[in-house]
């Protein structure tokens, strides 16, 4: 994870009185985002656009242009620093915005990727929502760059493993299957019976019996992850489950319902999307399997439902296998956006619609399922997915996915 420094720029011309009381108005909005931020000093001239860049490398930069004049400081700045990203913010007042514009294409011109975030006015009541929607990109972007993430997989060092840390400039550490079985002895008493007390809620439907070597498992995967300081884990579900007779599922549930990033069948670019989903809505969404598509309608459906996305529920067996453990429950109601990428990830598609029902309906299926009513034809989307896999993310967030993709290089599209 990295960083994110937020940098105001601007010409003396403008006077400095001004651009001092615009980029505190803006520094109230970001701290009222409730992100963790830096802030560095105005940049005014050339010198200070190189010291700010240089001291800022390794960072994600929020790039605020005060005033007018302030493009060339900004590609100046970027420069010095060696970034490949940076999230613009401008307004419509003292010439502001042309110059985030003109920013944006120097930039893109020097291969740097640049978003522009604008508002009409400082004072605009709507100015807050919009740095806000902006330090939630950033710190979402900024969560998947530079990360580490932990693939439980005995397939090793996978060519989708080399890109999640080429694309993203971060770090998979990979673990086999056997060797997190082997701490299952030595797992943290505390981490177990907090396992017990996240689904004591959950109707137990299966046998009791392995819930202790699931809980066991769950807290083996939660320590790995806080001693790597991890930004999330994929696990490669059916080794384990074939050679252990006990399926991962539950505890990725637990997991991703602490807000760890946890997805299943080792799909690193899903996980991606889910720590993205987390740092944009709080939630890590729910990774899913594209099981039917009729009319406007999505079908989706797998066992690792997050358990915070779901009120009542049960303590099933695994579809596929019959083994222990699976979550099956209802899927609060609302909007919700389908994301999936491609697993070099170069391409994003994202789609958004209500959900009409959830739980486990049909037999044939995963045991939790989803009933997504779409704005457009569902059965184009075998046509046009760049993965089976979906994360189903809360809420509409099309907008804030679409900058993510493009600071990160992404080519977006959303279902048509």
């Amino acid at each position: 994870m990295r960083r994110v420094v937020v940098v105001g720029f601007a010409t003396k011309l403008h006077g400095e009185g001004y651009y001092e009381s615009v980029y505190g108005v803006f520094r109230r909005y970001i701290a009222a985002a409730g992100r963790n931020v830096e802030f560095l000093p105005p940049v005014v001239s050339a010198e200070g656009a190189r010291a700010a860049g240089e001291s800022s490398r390794g960072s994600f930069p929020v790039l605020v242009s005060l005033t007018g004049g302030s493009s060339q400081l900004i590609a100046e700045f970027a420069r010095s620093g060696k970034h490949r990203a940076v999230l613009l913010i401008g307004h419509g007042e003292h010439n502001s915005l042309p110059s985030a514009i003109s920013a944006r294409a120097r930039l893109e011109a020097d291969s740097v990727r640049a978003w522009v975030y604008h508002c009409a006015s400082v004072g605009d009541p709507d100015c807050a929502a919009v740095v806000g929607e902006a330090i939630r990109v950033a710190g979402a972007v900024s969560r998947l760059l530079s990360s580490r993430v932990l693939l439980v997989s005995d397939a090793g060092r996978s060519a989708t493993a080399e890109s999640f840390e080429a694309v993203f400039e971060a770090s998979v550490d990979v673990l086999p299957v056997d060797s997190i079985a082997s701490r299952l002895s030595e797992a943290d008493r505390g981490l177990v019976e907090r396992f017990h007390k996240a689904i004591e809620r959950f109707e137990m439907v299966a046998s009791k019996e392995r819930v202790p070597d699931v809980a066991r498992l769950y807290a083996v995967l939660r320590s790995l992850v806080d001693e790597g300081r991890y930004s999330g884990v994929a696990v490669d579900c059916f080794p384990y489950l074939v050679r252990y007779r006990v399926t991962p599922c539950l505890p990725l549930a637990v997991l991703n319902a602490e807000g760890v990033a946890a997805a299943c069948e080792g799909d690193l670019a899903s996980l991606a999307l889910m720590i993205l989903s987390r740092g944009l809505t709080g939630s890590t969404g729910w990774i899913a399997n594209s099981s039917a598509f009729r009319g406007r309608r999505a079908y989706l459906a797998h066992c690792t439902i997050a358990a915070d996305m779901v009120g009542s529920g049960k303590v099933v067996t695994h579809f596929e296998s019959g083994y222990p453990y699976a979550l099956s429950g209802e899927i609060r109601g609302g909007t919700y956006t389908m994301a999936s990428l491609s697993r070099d990830y170069s391409k994003l598609a994202v789609g958004v619609g209500r959900l009409v029902a959830g739980g486990q309906l049909y037999e044939t299926m995963c045991r939790t399922q989803a009933v997504v009513e779409l704005e457009t034809d569902a059965e184009e989307i075998p046509l046009q997915a760049p993965a089976n896999h979906h994360v189903l993310i809360p809420g509409d967030v099309r907008r804030e996915l679409r900058a993510a993709s493009k600071l990160l290089g992404m080519n977006y599209i959303e279902y048509r």
